[in-house]
């Protein structure tokens, strides 16, 4: 019986543990305690084969629980540091700004269950949808993105900035400067309430700027390899004409002063 109730109480938990521990002292008692085929209790010895049964049952429960939730602890750190491992070898091949903003968004609806949108500003600071998505679609507020944007701080929903929102705004904050707006706004809304969730997100983020401002450089590199090119087709092209014209300038240069030195004959 104590057997029976070790393994319902690894098996199912406390409670039934206490169920099957109360269900052995009635079977002990119906079936081998005299007088037989009764419940009736003669002294305290049922009495304390229940408690110990009890107590058995509920510590191997508490045990079992803990190692449960342990193991359920070790597992979401795995997925965690998989979606991580996932995202950052994404973005490490991104090159352009279009591959940053898809992988960003399959990454967090994969992760979170949320609908994600970037929102990257223009030569003045001014932000606007990079995403496939629309801002009505997802609900996003341009101002209170571009107040993100501004102040380097989250805000919308889970932040003391206009919490009533549906969607949260995390700026997107690389070694140099913001580089946009990450919003979300998730299915499950409670989920970016735990702490581990939004840290995870928090990292997503600072991925995302990074892979952002790496792009950028990359564009700013090509420009200026594009302008060198240019700068040194430039210099041969004016070195060739330079020597083409430099023998026919030469001769009607010394012509000229050939000219000059000669006396007009004396009439």
């Amino acid at each position: 019986y104590i057997l029976t109730v070790v393994l319902v109480a690894v098996r199912f938990g406390r409670g039934a543990a206490a169920l099957a521990a109360v269900l052995s002292v009635c079977a002990f008692d119906f079936f081998f305690v005299p007088p037989r085929f009764s419940f009736a209790v003669s002294d305290v010895q049922y009495l304390l084969t229940f408690c110990i049964m009890l107590a058995v049952g509920l510590i191997t429960g508490q045990l079992t629980a803990g190692l449960r939730f342990q193991a359920r602890v070790a597992g979401h750190r795995e997925e965690r540091a998989g979606s991580l491992y996932e995202i950052a070898r994404d973005l490490s091949g991104a090159v352009q700004i279009e591959q940053v903003v898809r992988i960003s968004d399959e990454s967090i609806e994969r992760t979170f269950r949320a609908a994600a949108a970037l929102l990257l500003p223009n030569a003045d600071g001014q932000l606007s949808m990079a995403s496939s998505r629309s801002d009505s679609a997802l609900g996003v507020d341009i101002g209170i993105a571009q107040w993100a944007f501004d102040k380097g701080q989250p805000a919308g929903f889970g932040t003391d900035t206009l919490p009533g929102s549906e969607v949260l705004y995390i700026p997107l904050r690389a070694p140099t400067r913001a580089r946009g707006v990450l919003a979300v706004k998730a299915h499950n809304r409670r989920l970016l309430r735990i702490p581990e969730q939004r840290q995870l997100l928090d990292t997503f983020a600072a991925l995302i700027a990074i892979a952002l401002e790496r792009v950028h450089y990359v564009e700013v590199a090509q420009d200026a390899l594009v302008r060198m090119e240019s700068e040194r087709l430039r210099n041969s092209l004016l070195a060739a004409l330079s020597h083409d014209l430099r023998t026919p300038l030469t001769v009607l240069v010394g012509l000229a002063e050939s000219l000059t030195l000669t006396k007009p004959p004396l009439s």
